[in-house]
């Protein structure tokens, strides 16, 4: 174990207790510390009341919650030898805590230390941990996140992420990732997510080769934690899939369609693998992709992990992103998809502007849709010669 660490959860609780002291006396003290199987930290139970009066409690710097109704959000941050430690709760009117957030850092940790550590919880909880670790890539620290009890990750979408890459909110309420730094996750097409389910507990690590990272633990009840309905609408539709109701009030983007006037056709060169039509496209003038030419593709269909890699080289940003859609597949099920708009979409020695575009899983091909095509006043594949006609 490293000597700059003091060990996992259990042992760091009195390293956060020098930090934040509490008081022999009661009437000193958050919440009486209460020795029960109920998610806690640093004995603050959930659903148990804060005491605003206490001297633990007048160290926190409290503010009305901009993302939950009727909710205080407390914060406090020390630093203590080099480690700072920072606590955050959000209780409501009625002064019962529900959500309780400690983060370190640094914190360090070897990969045994970490499995001990969630194996110390389940038995502490007396449930088994549903646990998520970040693969392996030497750009980025070993990260895993365990959850107990009824605590549920939700992906962010693709708007959301990409105004967290932005260094924005997108107030999509309490977030969880693996780099304990929600910007940087987003800005690296890694996961974020948003907190949900019921009552449980978290514990969020992360290290490099040399044992050094950041650690978050924090015990919350999302159920009791209702968020804003005008909020919710602002972030965008949930992922595809999700159940979704198209937001019929969102201010809607007028897009001006090409003016192709008696411009000659012309055609573009596309391969056939595996009897399938593909023709190279360029996006936003960054990256260059082959794609299937679909005329019962409504819009142009570009797969998740290129359009953050158009987030990434900063050709898009939130202002982008449209209203979801519902789209109707060949066996007849509907899936709404989120949408945004591709600034430049070029095929051939023809770039067109302003070219709607839905937004599909990760290991979906590209789809060259009527989103394209039907601004041409015609098109048409010559099969003999192997191209697209653009007129």
């Amino acid at each position: 174990m490293s000597e700059k660490y003091s060990g996992p959860t259990s042992a760091l609780l009195s390293v956060v207790l020098l930090v934040l002291p509490v008081a022999c006396n009661a009437e000193d003290r958050i919440v009486t510390v209460h020795p029960n199987p109920h998610f806690a930290v640093d004995g603050l139970v959930l659903g148990r009341p804060v005491a605003p009066n206490s001297a633990a409690y007048r160290r926190y710097s409290c503010t009305p919650s901009e993302q939950y109704p009727d909710f205080t959000r407390c914060n406090q941050s020390n630093i203590k030898d080099g480690v700072r430690v920072s606590g955050t709760i959000l209780h409501g009117s009625n002064l019962l805590a529900w959500y309780v957030n400690k983060q370190v850092s640094p914190a360090y940790f070897t990969p045994s230390e970490v499995e001990s550590e969630i194996e110390r919880l389940s038995r502490q909880f007396g449930v088994a941990p549903q646990i998520y670790r970040l693969p392996d890539n030497s750009e980025f620290p070993a990260a895993v996140i365990a959850t107990f009890g009824g605590i549920k990750l939700q992906p962010l979408n693709v708007r959301e992420l990409a105004i967290l890459a932005n260094g924005k909110s997108p107030k999509a309420g309490i977030l969880v990732d693996f780099l304990n730094d929600f910007h940087r996750s987003a800005a690296s097409r890694l996961p974020v997510y948003r907190l949900g389910g019921s009552e449980g507990f978290a514990w969020i690590a992360n290290y490099d080769q040399e044992g050094k990272g950041t650690l978050r633990f924090f015990a919350a009840d999302p159920s009791h934690m209702k968020r804003d309905a005008t909020e919710d609408s602002s972030s965008g539709p949930e992922r595809a899939g999700d159940v979704m109701t198209p937001l019929e009030t969102r201010p809607q983007i007028t897009l001006p369609s090409e003016e192709t006037g008696q411009r000659p056709a012309f055609m573009v060169a596309m391969e056939s693998v595996g009897g399938i039509y593909q023709v190279p496209i360029r996006i936003n003038d960054t990256i260059t992709l082959d794609a299937i030419v679909d005329s019962g593709a409504s819009d142009v269909s570009v797969p998740a992990d290129v359009v953050m890699t158009l987030m990434r080289s900063k050709t898009i940003s939130a202002d982008d992103f449209l209203e979801s859609k519902t789209y109707t597949l060949a066996d007849g099920s509907k899936v709404p998809s989120e949408r945004f708009v591709i600034r430049s979409l070029r095929v051939g020695n023809r770039t067109l502007e302003n070219v709607p575009a839905s937004i599909a899983s990760v290991n979906a091909q590209i789809l060259l849709g009527q989103s394209f095509l039907s601004r041409f006043k015609s098109w048409s594949i010559d099969n003999q010669k192997h191209g697209l006609i653009l007129n």
